[in-house]
């Protein structure tokens, strides 16, 4: 580039040096950030092999923040930068402008759009550069600032692309990260740099802080927000603030993220309130069919608010919101009428709700209605109430549990004929009004009604999907729906008065699904027709069941639980694709020979039948070569368990409790994964374990006292080869558990650490070449008990109670010792600060001749254990269980640690039957070629928390680790000890990482 005179030299050197100090000292806005590093590291290893990536997530997550940062960090490598932030709103004057400041701050001069488009892409060609284009919001933005791809630059430029709209990123876009919300202890600091100034809360303001964090959901911009917003209030302005926010969002906040709700189009933006109001966690495929019964496309309007970042859809397949995301929709219904809430097109708030039903004042602006009928208080509606909800769609009065406190003195004379999805649990009158059209209904859920009928004679139903009635006791006949050609779903469970099913229904080729659950006054279930959808067919605890004959090609799942049937119709033998058959109770007296054609059976139950013997069952088995799971407890005629067992090369679970007469159990599979032979008191002879696969196994002989020694032999020697097993089990999956229960008296020899009591000391062994611990107790009763316990293990580092586990432990009617073999999966996940940061960095000098100390207890968990239904393991306190000392006891225990060396060369060998277990105890040195090194430990005391260059070196050897619950020890002055009920488990992965689970 010619330069005319001196003053232009002058110039562009001082534009180069201020550039070159640009990227020396970042901007402000760079200063004082908090929770990116991680983030952006995921995004620097993707930049190491694509040239252009999408960040993509919701509005104020730091997609821009997270793009600048990287920017100011490599951008001074490259022969051009440019970051054009804000495209969205700046593109809104035209594009020629905005291409124009980009391509003039790529090639650092003056371009004009005239300029020759051949002459540009020619130089850009040649010129390796970093770009980021910050807000993108269509496709044509990117292609007209960087046209189609291949783009024109230079080889190894690099392309960032930040946006809400993932469709943008569909083409010529080498990778996309989703940025996720800040954890919590980021959060936290980041809230208090706005807040306060520093990381922490000023004396006082503790809880106050930890409320408003929690409120903004690990989304940087309400963090940052509401920190300046609150910095300088006092305590009461503060608590004053937050119960407004809980009512209006900050209007700051709110118009970053309505941005996203403003580029929807009008029916998107349906969609996206009746999620935000009713349909929030929700099944995806639920939302779906209802807003299709809505007129809406439902696929398609999902995909779009998940590009949007406006809904995610969990690992469940639920559709859920982020809580800020949320309160935008229910602020922009609030704005259709703020003072009168019967003129919105959305009611939800039970307040408004029964001020709106109680005063009679709902209009024809409402579409939907949502609320808890158990969790109000009475009202009482008069008879018109929805008269003038003229376009209502959507109607919910639901309950969690209770009775209604909705109740209709008058009766109700309308409902309007445009609801498409009606639900009324403990509807109070004996039938629908006479003047209800349901000709664009299409779900019905009436649970725990007080109904009698639905309507009289045969109504336009055609649009009707689903029917449940569940629990409507009184519910004595259901209409003709011979015109109800779309039904799916039919739910009765508990119907106690229903004694027949109209013949209409079972001749609906559409049907899918019939729930009869506990129709007790239910006599016969038959049909000439042979239906042609239906899969699945409840009839469990219809005790009065004397016949039964409907046919479909397309069984699945058939449950005749506890029924009067006595001889199963040949029919069931013939349903080729029934995957699941429960047949418990021991009412059958005659089981049809075609049970063996059904060879897409997985799940086979049959508890309680006396017919049953060991060759029926074996020719069953010829057959049935898919089952995974089986279920037989109490059959008195088994003797010999059949030895084609081991051709059902994928069952996992046999379930044998209380067959009195089994004697022996024959080779199993090696994909066992449960096999429950408690309570079978003459069972002598269970084989050797030849090949055991990698995974869970619960193995239970409770009572089983005539067992021979070689059986208890190869049970023992079993648990041992568990042992070796337990590492190489699916990590994606952490709750793999492993346990052997046993009739016996001494603990193996082989548990390398042993005692004559309830606690036994174990030398710190080299943390790097450890992976697992397993635990060894013989439990011993003074009298029969009939109570299960809870088994829980303390381990101390000296005086320092370190970590805890514990089992739930199934010992009703043990009367004799029991050795009992186990790990801890992962029930235990907090660890004490000190040892997780020592461990990690491989500091061994913290335990230089220190010794861990296992304790074990028993106690009842019978009775108050039951009730507590609080999932947080943090909470577990003795105090809620009784001591059951005086009739259980600990006579011994033991220890073992699992090491990386004796599990390789476990895994080495290909059968239980080559394995020597006295080669395998502990090794005196490192194992050399295991891939481990000193400074970079695999275990974490048993925890596997390894590093992931440690992982990657040890492809190999994939480590299920044991993981101890650490009791936090954190300092009385720490605020986030002040969090309340406010808390987020982490659950600890073999690399390293945490997984938040709430």
């Amino acid at each position: 580039m010619y330069l005319s005179n001196e003053s232009e030299l002058i110039q562009k050197i001082v534009e180069d040096i201020r550039l070159k100090l640009d990227h020396l000292y970042p901007p402000a806005q760079l200063k004082g950030l908090e929770g990116i590093g991680d983030k952006c590291a995921e995004i620097e290893s993707l930049l190491g092999r694509a040239e252009t990536i999408g960040i993509w997530g919701m509005g104020g997550i730091g997609k821009s923040t997270i793009a600048r940062t990287i920017f100011f960090k490599y951008s001074s490598h490259y022969e051009g930068s440019c970051f054009l932030e804000n495209v969205r709103e700046k593109s809104k004057n035209g594009l020629d402008e905005l291409r124009q400041k980009f391509l003039s701050c790529l090639m650092n001069e003056d371009i004009r759009i005239n300029t020759s488009t051949t002459f540009l892409e020619s130089r850009l060609n040649r010129l390796k550069v970093f770009v980021v284009l910050d807000d993108i919001s269509t496709m044509d933005q990117l292609k007209y600032l960087v046209g189609e791809p291949p783009y024109c630059f230079g080889q190894g430029s690099k392309i960032l692309i930040t946006t809400r709209e993932k469709h943008v990123l569909s083409k010529g876009v080498d990778e996309i990260y989703k940025v996720k919300e800040l954890e919590l202890g980021h959060s936290y600091k980041l809230f208090n740099l706005h807040a306060f100034n520093t990381d922490r809360p000023i004396m006082g303001y503790e809880e106050l802080t930890v409320r408003t964090v929690v409120y903004a959901k690990g989304v940087p911009l309400a963090l940052k927000v509401l920190g300046s917003y609150l910095r300088g209030t006092s305590k009461d302005e503060w608590e004053s603030a937050l119960r407004k926010l809980e009512k209006s969002p900050h209007e700051d906040i709110q118009k970053v993220l309505r941005l996203s709700f403003d580029g929807l189009d009008h029916e998107e933006k349906r969609i996206f309130l009746d999620i935000a109001c009713f349909l929030e966690e929700e099944w995806k495929e639920f939302v779906i069919n209802l807003l299709d019964s809505f007129g809406f496309e439902g696929d398609n309007g999902i995909r779009i608010l998940r590009d949007k970042a406006l809904i995610n859809v969990d690992d469940g397949w639920h559709i859920k919101m982020h809580d800020l995301i949320q309160e935008m929709g229910l602020q922009i219904v609030r704005e259709e009428s703020i003072d009168e809430p019967g003129r919105r097109s959305r009611l939800w708030d039970y307040a408004e709700i029964c001020d709106v039903l109680d005063n009679n004042v709902g209009s024809s602006k409402v579409e939907g209605i949502k609320l808890n009928v158990s969790e109000i208080r009475d009202i009482y509606l008069k008879a018109d109430v929805f008269k003038k909800m003229r376009k209502l769609r959507y109607f919910n009065f639901h309950s969690n549990s209770g009775p209604s406190h909705v109740h209709l003195p008058k009766g109700l004379k309308f409902l309007p004929k445009t609801v498409r999805y009606l639900e009324w649990c403990s509807f109070p009158l004996k039938s629908l009004p006479s003047t209800f059209c349901p000709k664009k209904l299409v779900k019905l859920y009436m649970r725990n009604s007080h109904l009698q009928k639905l309507w009289n004679g045969v109504q336009d139903v055609a649009n009707l999907q689903e029917i449940d009635l569940d629990g409507s006791k009184q519910l004595q006949e259901l209409p003709d729906l011979s015109k109800c050609l779309n039904l799916k779903v039919v739910k009765l469970g508990d119907c106690e008065s229903l004694c027949y099913v109209h013949s209409s229904i079972l001749s609906l080729h559409s049907l899918v699904e019939l729930d009869l659950s506990a129709c007790k006054k239910l006599r016969s279930l038959k049909s000439e027709v042979h239906l042609k959808s239906l899969q699945k067919i409840r009839v469990s605890f219809c005790s009065n069941l004397k016949e039964f004959s409907l046919s479909s090609d397309e069984l699945r799942y058939l449950n005749f639980d506890f029924t009067g049937i006595e001889i199963l119709h040949p029919d069931v033998g013939r349903s080729i694709k029934l995957e699941s058959l429960d047949l418990n109770g021991g009412g059958l007296v005659g089981l049809p020979n075609q049970l063996s054609r059904l060879t897409s059976l997985t799940s086979f139950e049959l508890s309680g039948c006396e017919y049953i013997d060991d060759s029926k069952l074996h020719h069953f088995f010829d057959g049935m070569l898919s089952l995974i799971h089986v279920q037989l407890n109490g059959c008195c005629n088994i003797v010999n368990f059949p030895d084609n067992t081991k051709h059902l090369l994928g069952l996992e679970c046999l379930i044998l409790k209380g067959c009195r007469r089994l004697r022996s159990l024959p080779e199993l599979p090696p994909s066992i994964s449960t096999l429950n032979a408690s309570y079978c008191e003459s069972l002598e002879i269970v084989p050797t374990w030849r090949e055991l696969s990698a995974g869970s196994k619960i193995f239970s002989f409770v009572d089983c006292r005539q067992l021979n020694e070689q059986s208890r032999h190869n049970i023992i020697e079993a648990a041992s080869c568990l042992i070796y097993l337990a590492p190489h089990g699916n990590t994606e999956d952490m709750d793999n558990d492993y346990s052997i229960i046993v009739p016996g008296s001494k603990v193996p020899k082989w548990f390398k650490y042993r005692a004559a009591q309830s606690s036994v000391v174990v030398e710190l062994p080299q943390i790097s070449n450890l992976v697992d611990f397993f635990f060894c107790i013989v439990i011993g009763f003074k009298s029969e008990i009939s109570f299960d316990v809870s088994l829980k293990c303390k381990c101390y580092l000296e005086d320092l109670e370190v970590a805890y586990s514990y089992e739930e432990v199934d010992v009703s009617g043990m009367k004799d010792d029991h050795v009992y073999i186990f790990n801890d999966a992962c029930r235990s996940e907090w660890w004490d600060g000190r040892m997780t940061d020592a461990i990690r960095r491989g500091n061994q000098k913290l335990f230089a001749n220190r010794k861990l100390r296992f304790e074990f207890t028993v106690k009842n968990i019978g009775e108050s254990g039951d009730d507590d239904e609080d999932d947080d393991d943090d909470d577990y306190e003795d105090d809620d269980y009784y001591d059951v000392s005086s009739e259980v006891m600990i006579k011994e225990c033991g220890v073992r640690p699992v090491y990386v060396s004796e599990c390789e060369k476990f895994v080495k060998r290909k059968r239980v039957a080559d394995i020597c277990v006295e080669d395998l105890l502990p090794p005196t040195k490192k194992f050399k070629n295991s891939g481990v090194s000193q400074s970079t430990p695999l275990g974490l005391i048993g925890a596997g928390l390894a590093s992931a260059k440690s992982k990657k070196s040890c492809d190999s050897f994939i480590c299920h680790p044991l993981q101890f619950k650490f009791i936090s020890k954190m300092k009385e002055t720490d605020p986030l000890q002040l969090s309340l009920n406010v808390s987020t488990t982490q659950r600890m992965s073999t690399t390293g990482c945490y997984q938040s689970r709430t």
